[in-house]
């Protein structure tokens, strides 16, 4: 259904008639959750909520393009400074393939497949391609779209059955903090997609 409603360009001529802003209020929605679980935690690890926060916010006026990479460190620093690291729950262990046979059945299709496709469209593609256009780059959507539903075809026997355009992903790889020229932030989406396969094995 994405490969199709992508090389058929409904899903660019539907992006065309949404005005840029209820698409950047769908980008809001996504982060309005993250930014609201940030209070759920502070009621049961306050000194650690604290300490990100004002990482972030200092490194954030300071050095922008390090802000997440250092409020992680900052949590991990507090959480071991308050001992609540538990280190005797890491194993260490190369993660190793394991093969599950897909299979087609009716009630999947409907009670999953379908559910899934209107939620990777509506929450990750459009805002995904209000960001890439917004941030000024003017590619094409209808094949961009088109290949991340080819790429979940070939890939979903192999676990990956939802690649899509990543709003969030795309907005940090996409910002001045990725390079300041414009032509060179693809480096950022490289190093994404290396760290992931990193952390994936």
């Amino acid at each position: 259904l994405i490969a199709v409603f992508g090389f058929s360009g409904w899903f660019e001529r539907l992006m065309d008639r949404i005005p840029a802003s209820i698409a950047a209020a769908l980008l809001a929605g996504v982060l309005a959750r993250f930014g609201l679980q940030v209070f759920e935690s502070a009621q049961t690890a306050l000194p650690l909520v604290l300490v990100m926060l004002l990482a972030y916010l200092l490194t954030r006026r300071l050095f922008a393009r390090y802000a997440v990479m250092v409020t992680l460190l900052a949590g991990v620093v507090c959480a071991v400074v308050q001992g609540q690291m538990q280190w005797q729950q890491v194993q260490w262990a190369l993660a190793m393939p394991v093969w599950t046979a897909p299979v087609f059945s009716w009630q999947a299709c409907i009670s999953l497949a379908l559910p899934l496709f209107v939620v990777t469209m509506a929450s990750q593609n459009l805002p995904g391609v209000a960001v890439i256009r917004a941030s000024g780059y003017a590619l094409p959507v209808s094949k961009l779209v088109g290949m991340t539903g080819i790429g979940s075809l070939v890939l979903a026997p192999f676990g990956a059955f939802s690649i899509n355009l990543a709003a969030i992903t795309a907005a940090m790889c996409m910002g001045p903090e990725a390079h300041t020229d414009p032509g060179k932030r693809y480096t950022a989406a490289v190093w994404c997609g290396l760290l992931y396969m990193l952390m994936g094995i």
